[in-house]
């Protein structure tokens, strides 16, 4: 059998993507923004393993070699998990969307649908929520991997630094638009502080990384 050609190789990366992309376009509700959020979490992590593999090995990175592997590992496990975030987020929109279509006739039907509701939203908020604090761990190890990585690296760690950023705020944007609909404005309200306290840790976080390499 013949090496792939360089044009080989280039069409065998661009359909590596797969069909995620096209499901988005699709004209149906989800997946929408909450499971783009979580994918740009996925891809943020892989760009810290990238760093971590480039790195492991290397003579000059010898002594934080510990540190890297165990780095890595994490990454996998947030990868993961935020994997499988981009499934729940489309999922749980289309409870909330069941929820609202849920009979009314009657009182009992009602109070029923009501309820039903009230625990789609719950759902609808905790899992961006998830993503974002999914997300801002990679963030963290990404921050780290930018001082102790390397610097051959240092662009595919800021990359990822503004994937992260982009999980987080766009995870917050389906956490606030449900907020609203929230029964205890006190939960919402504490929800809303918890948010607005870690997209600001997150956009000083990526702007240390971004500094790092800033033009």
């Amino acid at each position: 059998m013949s090496e792939p050609t360089p044009a080989d190789r280039k069409l065998d990366l661009s359909n590596s993507v797969g069909d995620f992309a096209e499901r988005v376009a699709a004209g149906t509700p989800a997946p929408g923004g909450g499971s783009v959020a979580a994918y740009c979490g996925v891809l943020a992590a892989s760009l810290g393993q990238m760093m971590c593999n480039i790195t492991i090995g290397k003579p000059k990175y010898a002594e934080v070699e510990p540190r890297l592997k165990a780095i890595r590992s994490d990454l996998e496990r947030l990868s993961a998990r935020l994997r499988e975030l981009i499934a729940e987020d489309a999922a749980s929109f289309e409870a909330v969307l069941r929820a609202y279509r849920l009979p009314k006739d009657t009182d009992a039907q009602k109070s029923e649908r009501a309820a039903q509701i009230a625990v789609a939203l719950r759902g609808a908020i905790d899992v961006p929520f998830e993503t974002a604090e999914q997300s801002f761990e990679v963030l963290v190890l990404l921050r780290e991997l930018a001082d102790v990585g390397s610097a051959n690296a240092l662009s595919d760690v800021a990359v990822g630094a503004g994937l992260a950023l982009a999980a987080i705020r766009g995870a917050s944007y389906n956490v606030g638009v449900n907020l609203s609909s929230l029964s205890d404005p006190d939960s919402a309200d504490e929800l809303r502080k918890q948010m607005n306290a870690l997209i600001d840790r997150t956009e000083a976080m990526a702007g240390e990384v971004e500094a790092k390499i800033k033009i």
